[in-house]
Protein backbone atom coordinates (compact mmCIF):
# COMPACT_ATOMS: atom_id res chain seq x y z
CA UNK A 1 0.00 0.00 0.00
CA UNK A 2 1.51 3.31 -0.93
CA UNK A 3 1.97 6.25 1.41
CA UNK A 4 -0.84 8.42 -0.03
CA UNK A 5 -3.39 5.62 0.07
CA UNK A 6 -2.60 4.98 3.75
CA UNK A 7 -2.93 8.69 4.55
CA UNK A 8 -6.25 8.85 2.70
CA UNK A 9 -7.65 5.79 4.47
CA UNK A 10 -6.51 7.15 7.84
CA UNK A 11 -8.21 10.48 7.14
CA UNK A 12 -11.44 8.74 6.13
CA UNK A 13 -11.34 6.62 9.30
CA UNK A 14 -10.96 9.68 11.52
CA UNK A 15 -13.72 11.52 9.68
CA UNK A 16 -16.08 8.56 10.08
CA UNK A 17 -15.26 8.30 13.78
CA UNK A 18 -15.98 12.02 14.22
CA UNK A 19 -19.36 11.75 12.53
CA UNK A 20 -20.28 8.70 14.60
CA UNK A 21 -19.36 10.40 17.86
CA UNK A 22 -21.40 13.54 17.16
CA UNK A 23 -24.45 11.46 16.22
CA UNK A 24 -24.49 9.67 19.55
CA UNK A 25 -24.67 12.77 21.76
CA UNK A 26 -27.23 12.46 24.51
CA UNK A 27 -29.54 15.23 25.60
CA UNK A 28 -32.09 15.21 28.40
CA UNK A 29 -35.58 16.67 28.45
CA UNK A 30 -38.25 16.67 31.18
CA UNK A 31 -41.88 17.65 31.71
CA UNK A 32 -43.26 18.99 34.99
CA UNK A 33 -46.97 19.42 35.72
CA UNK A 34 -48.77 21.05 38.65
CA UNK A 35 -51.95 19.93 40.39
CA UNK A 36 -53.80 22.84 38.75
CA UNK A 37 -52.60 21.98 35.24
CA UNK A 38 -49.67 24.36 34.78
CA UNK A 39 -46.63 22.85 33.12
CA UNK A 40 -43.00 23.41 32.31
CA UNK A 41 -40.59 21.55 30.09
CA UNK A 42 -36.94 21.36 29.16
CA UNK A 43 -34.91 19.89 26.34
CA UNK A 44 -31.33 19.55 25.15
CA UNK A 45 -29.70 19.42 28.61
CA UNK A 46 -26.49 17.51 29.31
CA UNK A 47 -27.84 15.77 32.40
CA UNK A 48 -31.15 14.81 33.94
CA UNK A 49 -30.76 16.97 37.06
CA UNK A 50 -30.40 20.19 35.04
CA UNK A 51 -33.30 19.22 32.77
CA UNK A 52 -35.52 18.49 35.80
CA UNK A 53 -34.62 21.77 37.48
CA UNK A 54 -35.47 23.77 34.34
CA UNK A 55 -38.84 22.03 33.89
CA UNK A 56 -39.74 22.55 37.56
CA UNK A 57 -38.74 26.23 37.46
CA UNK A 58 -40.83 26.87 34.35
CA UNK A 59 -43.82 25.10 35.91
CA UNK A 60 -43.44 26.97 39.21
CA UNK A 61 -43.39 30.33 37.40
CA UNK A 62 -46.88 29.57 36.01
CA UNK A 63 -48.34 28.05 39.18
CA UNK A 64 -50.00 29.57 42.25
CA UNK A 65 -48.39 29.07 45.63
CA UNK A 66 -51.13 26.60 46.62
CA UNK A 67 -50.14 24.11 43.91
CA UNK A 68 -47.05 21.94 43.57
CA UNK A 69 -45.17 20.98 40.41
CA UNK A 70 -43.86 17.46 39.91
CA UNK A 71 -41.73 15.88 37.20
CA UNK A 72 -43.94 13.53 35.20
CA UNK A 73 -41.41 12.37 32.62
CA UNK A 74 -37.74 12.63 31.70
CA UNK A 75 -36.21 11.21 28.56
CA UNK A 76 -32.74 11.03 27.14
CA UNK A 77 -32.29 12.28 23.55
CA UNK A 78 -35.15 14.77 23.80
Amino acid sequence: MNKYLRIGLTAISFAAAGVASTGSAHAWGCIAVSEEGSYGYSYNFDDQDDASARALNECAAKTTTESTCEITECDENS
